[in-house]
């Protein structure tokens, strides 16, 4: 039987953004209290109906009943079936997953270690709406297709039943949601013997991620194709794991509740991808690795910083360099090429955006530093009151003004291959503007021209 969902609108995104940037972290520390605060700012909402408050404190539980598990602050509560102590409010986790192990004899995938990852999976199960199932191709409609990538091809389709939504205590069952688009990401080669330690991997990291985390997009499952058998993972939208391939593109927003969700967590690239290169949107790339050093949290770091251009000025990142190749290009983000800071962006978002995409690791922010910086930022642009859609139409404009009309240019992720020995460093704003203009004539120019001689097998 569906459940009743809440159909976003500005005036419930309004309301659900006051009651989290209203939050004070200083007098509202455990989680308890935080969701305590939210629910009181909804409930004192005048211009809420009381169907309205009743659906979004649902909302609001529904998300701090994932984040209770495993949480030592929160009260514990016994189980009237199993007699287990839950900690969750609206549900027992181990009545879930009890009775997810009753239906292990009704589904198979045809492969042993995708059966168990998937039971493995199931019996840590914290939410009725994160469970991860094996399902059958023919359990999917309307199926389109949306776009082709290196290593994987992207469709839209309609899940007949939906996925699990709602556990129901009084009948011992997860309720499903209803007919639900979704999008379905084929991983191509994945029926191939040779290939599956490659695409097993991304899975197994699809599946295991915190299914609490609010910025992560949803797996639902996997499935495989008939024809191909190429297996397809279903989807919609400060664990130490590394993305690798960070960009806009993978990077999802859903129109249901206006937010946005990190996806494609591929780590390797297309599967026969050469040992001695790299994968990734270039763009995006930070320095350490066009040198082919190893992959860090802080790599990810750097694609944020140049995310975060993205986003304040609306333009593609790099969408205007005159370099003459992508070796020349990658030589340049090397030397410190980075976008252009427009005079209006916020200093302290500026600021932010800089230590991101620092040349050195070691210098750039951890992700929830980045967090709590643009947190605190947003709130303190929230509580000017009603200033802050002003503020956002000024910059908007200011920027618009000096940036003119460019058109964004969309990129994906390719196979590079670099030899490139120079080290990365921080350029000033006068080798900035060099660089934007393919010129590399300041003081380093001595060893491109070396790195330029060997990569054409010229002489010493």
């Amino acid at each position: 039987m569906a459940t009743q969902k809440i159909v976003w609108n500005t005036k419930f995104k309004s309301i659900w953004d006051k009651s989290f940037y209203t939050i004070d972290f200083n007098i509202h520390k455990t989680i308890t209290e935080q969701e305590k605060h939210r629910k009181n700012v909804i409930e004192n909402e005048s211009s809420l109906t009381e169907n309205e408050k009743r659906l979004l404190i649902n909302e609001i539980q529904k998300g701090y009943d994932a984040l209770r598990i495993g949480n030592h602050s929160v009260e514990k509560q016994q189980c009237n079936n199993w007699l287990n102590w839950h900690q969750a409010i609206q549900y027992c986790e181990f009545c879930i997953r009890k009775y997810l192990e009753n239906n292990f004899g009704k589904w198979s995938s045809g492969n042993n270690e995708i059966d168990k990852l998937i039971k493995e999976c199931q019996q840590k199960a914290t939410k009725p709406d994160r469970v991860i199932e094996w399902i059958e191709y023919d359990q999917f409609e309307n199926i389109e297709h949306l776009v082709d990538r290196e290593y994987a091809t992207v469709y839209t389709a309609i899940l007949k039943d939906g996925c699990y939504d709602k556990w129901n205590s009084k009948n011992q069952a997860l309720e499903r949601l209803g007919k639900q688009k979704i999008v379905l990401k084929r991983l191509n080669k994945s029926n191939s013997n040779v290939n599956n330690v490659n695409w097993f991997q991304e899975v197994t990291l699809s599946f295991t991620l915190d299914s609490t985390s609010a910025f992560l997009a949803a797996f639902y499952g996997l499935t495989k194709d008939p024809e191909t058998q190429d297996y397809i993972l279903d989807k919609i939208h400060d664990q130490k794991i590394m993305h690798r391939d960070l960009h806009s593109g993978n990077i999802l927003y859903s129109a249901l509740v206006t937010d946005w969700y990190i996806s494609d967590f591929g780590l390797n690239g297309p599967v026969d991808k050469p040992i001695n290169s790299i994968y990734g949107n270039l763009p995006y790339i930070p320095p350490e690795i066009l040198r082919q050093k190893d992959y860090t949290t802080k790599s990810d770091v750097y694609s944020l910083g140049i995310i975060m251009w993205e986003v304040i000025t609306g333009e593609t990142p790099f969408g205007d360099h005159k370099c003459n190749s992508n070796s020349d290009f990658a030589v340049a983000i090397i030397c410190g090429y980075r976008p252009k800071i427009y005079k209006d962006i916020p200093e302290e978002y500026a600021t932010l955006m800089k230590q991101c995409w620092d040349a050195f690791p070691d210098n750039r922010p951890v992700a929830y530093e980045v967090y709590e910086k643009m947190r605190l930022l947003i709130q303190s642009l929230y509580n000017e009151k009603n200033s802050n859609t002003q503020i956002s139409k000024d910059i908007k404009r200011k920027i618009s003004k000096d940036t003119k009309s460019k058109i964004y240019r969309s990129q994906s992720s390719k196979v590079h291959t670099f030899n490139i020995s120079i080290q990365p460093r921080n350029a000033t704003d006068e080798q900035q503007l060099a660089l934007s203009f393919g010129k590399f004539e300041f003081e380093i120019s001595e060893e491109i021209q070396q790195h330029f001689l060997k990569s054409i097998g010229a002489n010493d």
